[in-house]
């Protein structure tokens, strides 16, 4: 019967086009990142440059005319960050931020004005602090251009002047155009979703056809001894290894693509996650420095691996993707009309990405961002992680629609398989 359920999906069409379809949209989310990057590093030189000839300008209420030792040394490390955009020389880039992060008033030397102001309230900047120095011990380059590292909270924290916000923008815009580094940047943008929705376009009715006319299609299976049971059975292992054998096909291609336009990445590079952790003390200034550091105790922002990283979010897209094939035979079980029950397949993962964030909202469990990086946690105001719950949950969900789909249920006029 696999067999037989895999021929009927090739004549269909339906294998070839899901995997195309994935992989078009993988390598547009990397052209995009990679365009994007050049034009932000575009600006970031060009201000680079006016900011240094500013710093130039002799101070006017001064009584020499001579530049000060601090201001020659700050035009160095202009001067030095300049030729790290102009070379896309990371490790260099990295030097610079610390010096100018490790400083009681840090600043983004290429944005021409501290980034250090009322808009900034749930610790970007700390976080940013944290990364570099994670960057510094590991001996890995920054991000290019350099940018604060934001948080879920960012958008929701920050209100930012109309005068702000294109600078607010390139401070707080990051472009991964590395391989390994789009696979995270998919799932901060609602990746999982969108792949769901992709593979429900093409593989969303493969129970549902199965009653698509007068005569009954399960009459010939089941003068085979195939029963309903075994039937829902074949047909949920089969939709359950397509779906993961076409995404990790479409993945592997695309990995190659990465390799050859910008390489993959390195896989020590620090995912911001959160952990509970003591107190900070900040080394800013600034009178709000510290609760800033702290907005989201008893949680603190640190940072893990990307490997480990992709590692759990590896899992969790497995989990998603059994609970997303029983889903799939449930609805087809309940809904006869085949291209009814494809469309709800179709639209469900959608709303994922429109519906309001609420502990009451099932989708936002499956944020697969905010589950391994553990901001789930404090959303939920958890002390410890929550991704085994998580995890626990979607697949006692998935069981549980397995079952509804195995119960029988009365047959209708025609000999219809219950």
């Amino acid at each position: 019967m696999i067999r037989i359920e895999l021929t009927k999906l090739w004549r269909q069409n339906k294998i070839i086009p899901c995997i195309v379809l994935l992989l078009v949209l993988m390598v547009g989310s990397l052209e995009v990142s990679t365009f994007m990057q050049g034009q932000r590093l575009n600006d970031a030189m060009e201000t680079s440059k006016q900011t240094i000839k500013e710093w130039k300008k002799p101070n006017p209420f001064e009584a020499t005319k001579q530049l000060l030792p601090e201001t020659k040394s700050e035009i160095n490390l202009l001067n030095k960050q300049l030729a790290a955009l102009k070379h896309r020389d990371g490790m260099s880039l990295r030097e610079v931020a610390v010096k100018q992060f490790i400083r009681t008033y840090p600043m983004l030397s290429y944005s021409g004005d501290p980034i250090i102001d009322a808009s900034l309230h749930s610790g970007e900047v700390e976080a940013t602090r944290k990364e570099l120095l994670y960057l510094q011990r590991h001996q890995l380059p920054t991000m290019l251009p350099l940018t604060i590292r934001t948080n879920p909270q960012t958008t929701l924290t920050n209100t930012v002047p109309v005068n702000q916000r294109n600078l607010f923008q390139e401070l707080t815009q990051r472009f991964y155009v590395k391989g390994w580094e789009q696979i995270w940047l998919w799932s901060t943008i609602g990746g999982i979703l969108i792949a769901l929705t992709v593979i429900n376009i093409f593989l969303g009715d493969i129970l549902a056809n199965e009653h698509d006319s007068q005569s009954d299609h399960t009459t010939w299976l089941r003068l085979q001894n195939y029963d309903r049971t075994k039937m829902v059975l074949t047909k949920l292992g089969v939709h359950f290894v397509l779906s993961c054998l076409m995404i990790f096909l479409a993945l592997g291609v695309f990995l190659v693509y990465a390799t050859l336009r910008n390489g993959l990445g390195d896989l020590r590079y620090p995912v911001q996650a959160w952990a509970l952790g003591k107190k900070v003390v900040s080394p800013y200034l600034w009178l709000t420095a510290t609760a800033e550091a702290n907005y989201f105790a008893p949680l603190q922002i640190t940072f893990i691996p990307l490997a480990r990283y992709l590692g759990l979010l590896g899992i969790f897209g497995l989990v998603v993707l059994f609970l997303n094939s029983t889903l799939t035979l449930l609805i087809n079980r309940l809904v006869r009309m085949r291209l009814l029950a494809l469309l709800i397949m179709v639209a469900l993962p959608l709303l994922g990405l429109v519906l309001p964030v609420s502990i009451y909202n099932p989708y936002t469990y499956l944020n697969g961002d905010w589950v391994v990086s553990n901001y789930l946690g404090y959303f939920l105001s958890q002390r410890a992680a929550v991704y085994p719950w998580v995890i626990s949950g979607i697949g006692i969900a998935a069981i549980v629609c397995l079952v509804l789909a195995l119960i029988p249920l009365k047959r209708k006029q025609g000999g219809h398989f219950g």
